[in-house]
Parts: C-alpha cells; structure tokens; sequence
C-alpha cells in the first residue's frame, strides 16, 4: 500500500530528474519529428518519459502511468481498502519552446488518487523555477511555502495572460484574439506553466488557453486550488473544476471563494 509521503518523495524525485534532463538536453542538439498534430516531439520527450516511468513503476508497480508520448490509461476510483492512484506525466511542455532555444517550456507531474488531483508538480527548468503542491497541505516555490501577493486583484494588475494567438485561431476562437488584445484587456502572451507561474505571481490577472490536453493542465488543478485560485474550462463556472481536455481559464478567487478582478475575462468567455 503507497502512502501519500511516499508518493511525494517520488513525484519529487521525478520531477528532479526531469528537470536535470531537460537542461541536459537543451545544451546539445536533440532529433524531432512532427507528430499527426503537427506538433513537434523530440528524443528528449520521449526518453524523459521513458526514464520517469522506469522511476515509478520500480516504487509503485501497481500505478498507473499516462504520459503524453506514450499513453496509458487511468485508475478512475477506488478499489476495496486500496488507493488507485494514477500518474501524468507531460516530459516536456511546449517543446515548439524548447526547439528554439525558448526558456520557458516546463515539465509536468500530476498523481491522482482515486481519480482526484492530489499531487502536483511543475517545472520551468531554464529558470530554475519548480512549483508544487499536495492536496491539503498547500503550495510551495522552490521549496519554500507560497504566499499569496499582495498585488492580487488591484487595478493596477491589468495583464491577462493568454496561450499563443495560433491557437486561438486553430480552435475557432480568434476572434479572442481581436477581443483580448485591446486597448481595454491588455493580454501578453505567456504560455504554457509560464502563464500560471505569473498568475501566481500577481503578475496577471488570469490565464487563458483555448486548448489543452489533461497533462498540460493536471498539476495546476491541485497547485491552484491550493493557492486560493480556480482552474476550469470556459464551459463551466467558478463553482465547478473538472480535470478534462479542451479549453482553460484560471484566476485568483477572493476570501468567499468569488472571482478576483476578472469579471470582463468571463464574460468575454461567456461564464
């Protein structure tokens, strides 16, 4: 039977890994080829993945692991007297960054337990940056505890992070693009960890992505609702978070648990 502790200790010793590796790898040339999205996948995805599953599966060979190079298949619930707990695994994300020589891709971790967010853990290893979070206990940065700034939700916090404009248009959205960027919304593109690394920050006052898959967004939906943010797609309202593929909006919610200097973001989005 795995421990919560235990399973920390090694999401933590994964996350290790996969940051060493990625900065190891972004020193040399890596080969990479376009996958049917015509994204990019690269050796350095595919053998990180393939080193953090050796990882768990020695630790917890009864874990599920899901990666986005080499599938897998959830544990959705509990079995008996056992946990079913469950790994995600995003090597690298936003590897169109890593192949230019962008510093701001990240890696990814999420464990699930009994189908619920309760580990999370990600990187932005050029900056040396490494958020996590377990359900319950709270955020850390870098190993010290997160503390929410002081900055939220005051007028002068006027940026809205957004994911690239491309995506926007390639998810029928563009026209977003023309309603975010404006004299009024003043959006920036941060994408990826980046964005919800300077959420966190008070940096901005929320970050939107018109397309995810579960490992983009999985850590965020334990380090977020541990830090007094939400995370949800535009379908749905505040009240309710589901982990699921599509789209994404997060934002900082007040003592009452209400949305923070957002109200024009979700209207935009239609919530």
């Amino acid at each position: 039977m795995s421990s919560d502790a235990q399973v920390f200790e090694i999401a933590q010793k994964c996350m290790n890994r996969a940051v060493e590796m990625c900065c190891e790898f972004s020193r040399r040339p890596v080969g990479r080829i376009r996958k049917g999205d015509k994204t990019w996948v690269t050796d350095a995805d595919l053998q990180i993945e393939k080193e953090l599953r050796s990882i768990i599966g020695s630790a917890f060979p009864a874990h599920a692991i899901v990666g986005e190079e080499e599938g897998g298949t959830l544990n959705n619930g509990g079995s008996g007297d056992s946990d079913q707990w469950s790994w995600i695994l995003d090597p690298i994300d936003g590897t169109f960054s890593f192949v230019h020589g962008v510093p701001f891709y990240s890696s990814l971790l999420a464990v699930l337990k009994n189908g619920v967010p309760h580990i999370g853990f990600a990187a932005l290893p050029e900056l040396g940056i490494v958020m996590s979070a377990e359900r319950g206990r709270g955020v850390w940065i870098n190993g010290e505890v997160y503390r929410r700034p002081e900055r939220l939700g005051q007028d002068a916090i006027e940026l809205v992070a957004t994911a690239d404009p491309y995506r926007f248009r390639m998810e029928n959205s563009g026209h977003l693009v023309e309603d975010f960027y404006t004299r009024e919304i003043k959006s920036r593109t941060y994408p990826d960890a980046l964005g919800y690394y300077m959420l966190l920050r008070g940096s901005v006052r929320a970050f939107v992505d018109p397309k995810v898959e579960i490992w983009d967004v999985a850590p965020f939906h334990v380090i977020l609702p541990e830090a007094g943010f939400t995370i949800h797609s535009w379908s749905q309202n505040h009240l309710t978070r589901r982990l699921e593929r599509g789209s994404s909006v997060a934002y900082a919610l007040d003592s009452a648990g209400r949305p923070l200097a957002v109200e024009d973001v979700l209207k935009l989005l239609g919530n």
